[in-house]
C-alpha cells in the first residue's frame, strides 16, 4: 500500500533564506562561522541598541568569516525609528497590578517612572488617548484601559498587570499617531551604514512612500548602494501599501510592533496578503518576530512555533528572520539549526504549479520579467536541472525567484556586492564568478558553476538567462537551455 506520506530526504538546496539578529550571545568568531556553516544567510545589525562601534566590530566580523568561508551573506542595518517608550525606572523594576489605576504624562528630562506614574518619551500620551481607548505596554504583556485625559495627564486603569522594565515600549493602537519613520538618529545611523557597505537598511514605523524616499535620497548623498526593506508595522503602512512598495526593495512583517496595531487575530490574514503581494510585485518579504522565541532559553522550538515558521514558508516568505533568539538567547547556533530544518521540511510542498494562480498576468511589465517567467516554465517541461541567472545587479536573478522554480537557481555575478544582496532572494544560490569579455563566456561560467555544484552529468539539461550586453545593467532578454557536456 502507498504511503500518503512524502519521506524523502529533504533537497539540498534550502530555499527560503534565513535571518539572523547579531548581539551578545553570538558575538564572536566562533559563534558567527557556526551559524554561517548551520545555514544563516542575511545578518541583521539592530540599531535600537548598541554603539557605532559594536556594529562596526559585528560587520568587519561577519565580512571576515564570510569570505574566509567564501560563502555569501548579506548584513541588513535595522534603523530604530521613532520607537515610543516610557523612561527609565526610579528601580529596577516596578509592580502594576490588576484593577489599579496609574497616570500616564510626558517625560521632561530625568522624569522616572514607577508603578503610579509612567512617563512617556517623544509625545504627550493626553494628545492621542481618549476614554475607554486601550494602552499596551512591553509588546502587549500589560495592557491599560485609559478611564480619564487632562491637558496634561492620562488616568489608566492596568486591566493585566505585572513586572514594568525601564525603557520598554508603549503603543496607543487607537491613538492615529503620524510620527516620521526616520529621526536624526536614524539618518546619523544610515551614514554609518553607508560609509561601512552594509547590503540592506531596514526603516521602521514606515507610514508612506514618503518615508522611504527621504533614506533614499540620503543614501544618494552618501554615495551609496544600500536597497532599503519597509518594516510594515502601523496600520497607516497597510493602508499605503501599493505606494511603499513602489519604492522599496523589500518589505518585513514586523509581527510585534503590527500586533499591538491591529486586533491579534488578524494577523496571519494580514501576513498572508503581504506574502502575495511581495510575491506579485517579485521582491523578497521576511517574516519577523517571535518566530521561536521559546529557544530565547530552550533547548527546541514548540510545536506552534514550528507550525508558524512552516506557515510563513508554505506562503511564499522568501525569509524567515530570529530576533532575540540569536541575539541574546542561550542557543544561538542550534536556533539556526532548526529553523533550517523547518524550512526544508515545510518546502516539500512548494511546486511552481501552485503559483500560477497567484502570479498570473505578473511577468508582463518587462521584457526581463517575461524573460524569467519563460524560464521557470521550460526548466519544468523539460525536467532542466539548474536555473542559472547571469546578472549585474541581482534584477533578472530575483525576478526568476519570484516564480518560485523547483530547480536549483543560481545567481551568477562579477559583482561582490550584487552576489551579497542575492543572499536574501528565495531560492537563489549566490555564485561570483571572475570577469568574462563576451556574453557566452559570461554563461560558460555560470554554467559551470552550477555543474560542479550540483554534480550534473553528462546530457543534464539547464536553463541560462542573460544578456547581449555584458557589463549592461538590463538588459537581460535571452534564454538558452544547454546541455551538460
Amino acid at each position: 500500500m502507498k504511503t500518503p506520506f512524502d519521506l524523502r530526504p529533504a533537497a539540498a538546496h534550502r530555499k527560503t533564506k534565513i535571518v539572523c539578529t547579531v548581539g551578545p550571545a553570538c558575538g564572536s568568531d566562533d559563534v558567527i562561522e557556526r551559524m554561517i556553516l548551520a545555514g544563516a544567510n542575511v545578518f541583521r545589525l539592530n540599531f535600537s541598541h548598541g554603539s557605532h562601534a559594536e556594529h562596526g566590530e559585528n560587520f568587519d566580523r561577519i565580512r571576515r568569516i564570510s569570505d574566509k568561508l567564501d560563502m555569501p551573506v548579506a548584513i541588513l542595518q535595522d534603523l530604530s525609528g521613532p520607537k515610543i517608550r516610557i523612561t527609565v525606572l526610579s528601580a529596577e523594576t516596578a509592580s502594576i497590578a490588576d484593577g489599579n489605576e496609574v497616570t500616564l504624562k510626558a517625560a521632561s528630562k530625568g522624569d522616572k517612572s514607577d508603578g503610579t506614574t509612567i512617563y512617556v518619551e517623544g509625545l504627550n500620551p493626553s494628545d492621542f488617548c481618549k476614554p475607554g481607548h486601550q494602552v499596551l505596554l512591553a509588546d502587549g504583556i500589560l495592557t491599560l484601559e485609559v478611564i480619564a485625559v487632562s491637558s496634561d495627564a492620562v488616568t489608566a486603569r492596568v486591566t493585566k498587570g505585572g513586572k514594568l522594565r525601564s525603557r520598554v515600549g508603549i503603543a496607543f493602537p487607537e491613538g492615529n499617531i503620524d510620527l516620521p519613520a526616520a529621526t536624526p538618529k536614524d539618518f546619523e545611523d544610515l551614514a554609518f551604514g553607508v560609509q561601512k557597505g552594509v547590503d540592506y537598511a531596514a526603516v521602521s514605523f514606515v507610514n508612506n512612500a514618503r518615508d522611504m524616499l527621504m533614506l533614499r535620497e540620503a543614501i544618494l548623498r552618501d554615495g551609496g548602494d544600500v536597497r532599503l526593506i519597509a518594516k510594515i508595522e502601523r496600520r497607516s503602512a497597510l493602508n499605503n501599501i501599493e505606494e511603499i512598495s513602489n519604492v522599496s526593495d523589500g518589505l518585513m512583517v514586523a509581527r510585534g510592533d503590527l500586533g499591538l496595531e491591529l486586533p491579534l487575530e488578524t494577523l496571519p490574514n494580514v501576513q498572508r496578503q503581504l506574502i502575495e503581494h511581495g510575491n506579485f510585485i517579485g521582491i523578497p518579504v521576511i517574516v519577523a518576530t517571535q518566530m521561536m522565541h521559546s529557544m530565547i532559553t530552550a533547548t527546541r522550538p514548540t510545536r506552534a512555533e514550528v507550525s508558524d515558521i512552516a506557515g510563513a514558508v508554505m506562503s511564499g516568505a522568501d525569509a524567515v528572520m530570529l530576533s532575540e533568539e540569536t541575539a541574546i538567547g542561550e542557543h544561538p547556533v542550534e536556533c539556526v539549526e532548526y529553523i533550517d530544518k523547518i524550512v526544508r521540511e515545510a518546502e516539500r510542498s512548494f511546486t511552481f504549479d501552485e503559483f500560477k494562480f497567484r502570479l498570473r498576468d505578473a511577468d508582463r511589465h518587462t521584457v526581463t520579467d517575461s524573460v524569467a517567467f519563460a524560464a521557470c516554465a521550460a526548466a519544468n517541461k523539460i525536467d532542466a536541472k539548474a536555473i542559472v541567472a547571469c546578472t549585474e545587479t541581482g534584477t533578472s536573478a530575483r525576478l526568476i525567484a519570484k516564480y518560485r522554480p523547483q530547480q536549483p537557481l543560481y545567481g551568477v555575478s562579477r559583482s561582490s556586492a550584487t552576489v551579497r544582496r542575492m543572499a536574501l532572494y528565495w531560492g537563489i544560490v549566490p555564485t561570483l564568478v571572475g570577469q568574462s569579455e563576451s556574453h557566452d563566456g559570461e554563461l560558460v561560467e555560470g554554467l559551470r558553476a552550477a555543474k560542479e555544484s550540483l554534480a550534473l552529468k553528462a546530457g543534464d539539461k539547464a536553463i541560462i538567462i542573460g544578456g547581449q550586453s555584458v557589463g549592461r545593467p538590463g538588459s537581460t532578454s535571452i534564454m538558452e537551455i544547454r546541455e551538460v557536456r
